[in-house]
Parts: structure tokens; C-alpha cells; sequence
């Protein structure tokens, strides 16, 4: 008892230490500053690396879109005149002219091939050879690579890549690309686009990659007009490999006036009385070093396999711009042609777009089109030539529903339809 007397004094009071205003006002505005710190780094940070992070999961959006200029078909202006029915007779004096020119002698001769030869060599600087690689195992368990090889073309750049055109057959499956160019040097290329239809396919290869020497000797190819008025019976050069790898013949168009249909497009075949393979490949190109069109034998006659064709460069120039800016082809599924002029005057049959043939479960079939109908506009606007359809087309986006109005033969009267479409990509 004593003792607890002895300790009563000693008792316990916690009190609550006083807030010092100054230093918890220093320690918020410290805690907000570096929060507003941290924002700026991050926001930096995320605007820095946001471009890098959208590259590498959509690699499309980092492409520089280039455009090759679509020439429309060359009117001459001696095309817009009414010529005279009655001719002139030559005098013997002109002919006696024209007949002392034409002869030529074998330096002539030896001119005009140097001259040739000159433009090969030239555009040989184009030239590329693209080796598709793929590995294998065989029954031995030894691993062995197999090794594809296709000529290509450089036809195009911007300030990154350059653009190479080659056949897809045998190369869009394999592992890696090795693209070899005029000097030898080798650099890695990838796939940038595809087209199911004419079986071309455009490769691209950086800058950064190829040494600066590579890049001073490397040539590009000129694309010309297939559809100039002139093109019938003019001298043109084959080369590539129409009598295997880079080999060049001469010769001249033939004819121009074959058109192949195929899914969503047209392609004007050029034909010529060149000698080569039935596998032949490569380009066909005029006296001033253009190229007028792609050697493809897929679509020759039996009686005239060996001779050289190719499809008018005019008509695939925009599937190389779609190919080159990593764009897919528009996908409706119809085979179709111009209702000809002469039909529609004197048959009373509507302009547009005739329907030869619907794809297997294409977009066009389960939109309910059918083979013989014509389109005669899609949505607001008026179609009146598979030109018109096509141009509509290549503006439209995957996915996107368009509204195709038809005329349908009902016994003797054509009835206007009405056919939903969702446009799709063709693979």
C-alpha cells in the first residue's frame, strides 16, 4: 500500500503531437510536384515510344504510301481526224525515195543492235534475283535448305524502301527472301503485298540495309501505257527469262485486243511473234525502255503456247500501288465486261456492267447477284463501264456493306434489283 502511495504521482497521458502546418504543406506540395513530375516523364515517355510500339504490332501504319500515276489510254491526234475516203497514189519519185531508205546495210544493222543492246543494259539495273529459303528434313534426319530463285524488278521507292516486283509462285512460302542486285550484294526482303490474280507479288527491302554503292548502280524500271494506239504491230524486247534466266529476244505486238477476265478485274493481253518458253517470265518493253507489260503464258492458246504474251502494265499499275502501300484487293466476286455500245442503242439493253460469272460463295453470291444481271450503279453513283465499277471498288474498305442496283432480265423486260453487298479482301 505504501508503496502504490509511492508511485500515485506517476500517471500516463498521451496527447496528440501538434501538426506542423509548414512542414505538411511542404510535404503536399512535394508529394503533387513530384506526381506532375512523374506525368510529364510518363506522358514523354509514352509519346516517344508510342510510334515505335505501333510500328512493331501494325507494321502497315508505318508504310509511306507511294502512288504510280495511272495513265489513261493514249488518244493520238491523228485518231481525231476524219480522214478522206479517197487516197493519194504515191508518185514513183516518192517511191524510189522512200525505197532508197529503206536500205539498210550492215552497219545499219549493227547500230541499231548496239542501240538495243545499250537499252538492256540498262534496264538490267532493275534486275534483282529473289531466293526464297526453306529448310527440310530428309529420311535421314539431316537438315538441308531448298533454294527457290525468281527474277525481280525494282520499280518503285520512297525515302525508306525500295519496291521490287516479282512472281509469287514457289516464294511467298518460304522462310526468308535473300534479294541479290546488279553489283552482287545481298540483303533480306520481305513480302509487302500480293495479287491472287495475276500471281505477282511486290517485295520490299530498306535503305538502311544496302550499302551506298548498291544503291548509286541499281536501276528502276519506267512503266509505260499499254493502252497507247500505236501499240499494235510495234517493235518490243523481251526480257527476264523467256528463254531462261535473263535472256532477251525481239520481236513485235501482235495483237492487243484480248481481254482476260478475272475475279473483280480485267486485263488486256498483249500478244507478240516472239519464240519462247511455256514457263517464260519477266517484261515486255518498248524501244524507249518503258515497260508495257508483264510476261504471263497462263493465258496462251495451245496452238500458240510458245509464243510470248503478257498482260498490259496499264491494268496492274494499280494493283502494284494497292501492293506496294500494303493493301489487300476489294472483294466482290463477279467475272464481268461492258455491255457493248452497239447492243445498247439497238436492243434497248442498259449500260453498266454484265455479270459472265459469280465466285463460289464469294460476297456478290450471298448478296443474291446472278450471272446476267448488270450493274448500273453502286449506292448514288451511276455505272456505266467496268472502269466505273472498278474505280468504286478500290475505294470501298473491307468489311464495309455497299448497295448494288441491278437490271435483271424478267422474260423480255429488264427489272431494276436491289442487292445488299459486305465488301470483303481477297486473299
Amino acid at each position: 500500500m505504501e508503496d502504490q502511495q509511492k508511485f500515485e504521482f506517476i500517471t500516463e497521458k498521451v496527447k496528440e503531437r501538434p501538426i506542423n502546418k509548414k512542414k505538411f504543406m511542404r510535404r503536399t506540395i512535394l508529394t503533387v510536384s513530384m506526381a506532375v513530375i512523374f506525368g510529364l516523364i510518363a506522358c514523354l515517355t509514352f509519346s516517344l515510344l508510342e510510334p515505335i510500339i505501333s510500328n512493331w504490332l501494325h507494321p502497315q501504319d508505318k508504310i509511306e504510301k507511294i502512288e504510280i500515276p495511272v495513265v489513261s489510254e493514249e488518244i493520238l491526234p491523228q485518231d481525231m481526224m476524219v480522214h478522206d475516203e479517197t487516197t493519194l497514189e504515191p508518185t514513183q519519185e516518192v517511191i524510189e525515195t522512200i525505197k532508197d531508205e529503206l536500205e539498210l546495210g550492215t552497219a545499219e544493222y549493227q547500230k541499231l543492235y548496239r542501240n538495243i543492246h545499250s537499252l538492256v543494259r540498262k534496264i538490267q539495273g532493275a534486275e534483282v534475283t529473289v531466293t526464297g529459303v526453306t529448310r527440310e528434313v530428309d529420311l535421314f534426319n539431316a537438315v538441308y535448305e531448298n533454294r527457290d530463285k525468281r527474277l525481280g524488278y525494282i520499280f518503285a521507292q520512297n525515302s525508306t524502301e525500295i519496291m521490287i516486283l516479282v512472281e509469287s509462285k514457289n516464294v511467298l512460302d518460304t522462310e526468308n527472301l535473300e534479294v541479290t542486285f546488279v553489283d552482287g550484294s545481298k540483303v533480306q526482303g520481305q513480302i509487302r503485298g500480293k495479287d491472287k490474280n495475276t500471281g505477282l507479288a511486290v517485295l520490299v527491302v530498306e535503305k538502311q540495309n544496302m550499302s551506298k554503292s548498291t544503291l548509286e548502280v541499281i536501276g528502276f524500271l519506267e512503266l509505260g501505257n499499254s493502252g497507247l494506239s500505236t501499240l499494235l504491230a510495234s517493235p518490243v524486247i523481251a526480257m527476264g527469262n523467256p528463254l531462261g534466266n535473263h535472256s532477251v529476244v525481239y520481236g513485235m505486238i501482235t495483237s492487243v485486243d484480248r481481254v482476260i477476265n478475272m475475279t473483280d478485274c480485267n486485263y488486256k493481253l498483249l500478244t507478240t511473234d516472239i519464240y519462247g518458253s511455256k514457263n517464260a517470265g519477266g517484261i515486255l518493253i518498248d524501244l524507249n525502255g518503258k515497260v508495257v507489260g508483264i510476261i504471263n503464258q497462263n493465258f496462251n492458246e495451245e496452238e500458240t503456247a510458245n509464243l510470248i504474251s503478257a498482260i498490259g502494265i496499264s491494268e496492274i499499275k494499280s494493283a502494284l500501288q494497292r501492293m506496294s502501300n500494303g493493301l489487300e484487293n476489294n472483294y466482290v466476286g463477279i467475272l464481268g465486261t461492258d455491255v457493248p455500245a452497239k447492243i445498247v442503242t439497238s436492243k434497248d439493253i442498259p449500260a453498266g456492267v454484265y455479270v459472265k460469272e459469280i465466285v463460289m460463295d464469294s460476297p456478290a453470291m450471298r448478296g443474291g447477284i446472278q450471272s446476267g444481271d448488270i450493274i448500273v450503279g453502286i449506292n448514288e453513283e451511276k455505272i456505266t463501264s467496268f472502269a466505273d465499277y472498278l474505280k468504286i471498288l478500290s475505294e470501298c474498305t473491307p468489311e464495309e456493306t455497299k448497295e448494288l442496283i441491278l437490271m435483271r432480265q424478267s422474260q423480255d423486260v429488264y427489272k431494276t434489283v436491289k442487292a445488299e453487298v459486305v465488301i470483303g479482301s481477297l486473299q
